[in-house]
């Protein structure tokens, strides 16, 4: 167990050493008498759920409480959010290689399918505009 002291809201933990007194951190006695104090952690949240850390003394101890600064449904909004800006960024990625073929096409002008007469170009645009209204979708959902 470590020893601290609470002082303007900063924790300042015990000294290993102190002068020519060798352990200070451990002689519970000297710690207790200087007015340090067990200093009690909590356990850190697993998740990535924003937080801050306020330190509460009483005349035993110090201790450590976790104060959210966001709610359950607040977390859980973000994480979508952040899923979706992540499944976003990988369809304007598509659609830049799209893009990449679609010149190609213009340069090149062939038929894709001969019984419909399809371009390569209106095959990548095609593409394109399915993949601009999936991101549109997934922007709305964000809102």
């Amino acid at each position: 167990m470590s020893y601290a002291k609470l002082i303007d809201g900063v924790i300042e933990f015990a000294p290993i050493n102190k002068g020519s007194i060798m352990n200070y951190n451990l002689a519970i006695p000297l710690l207790t008498k200087d007015g340090y104090k067990p200093f009690i952690e909590v356990d850190k949240p697993k998740n990535d759920r924003l937080f801050k850390i306020t330190y509460c003394e009483n005349e035993t101890n110090i201790s450590e409480n976790i104060e959210y600064l966001e709610t359950e449904s607040q977390y859980q909004k973000r994480k979508e959010n952040e899923e979706i800006q992540l499944q976003i960024s990988s369809l304007e990625t598509d659609i830049q290689n799209l893009d990449l073929k679609r010149i190609r096409s213009i340069c090149e002008p062939e038929t894709k399918d001969e019984t419909t007469g399809e371009t390569w170009l209106d095959y990548y645009n095609s593409q394109i505009q399915a993949k601009r209204e999936e991101i549109r979708d997934l922007k709305e959902r964000m809102n």
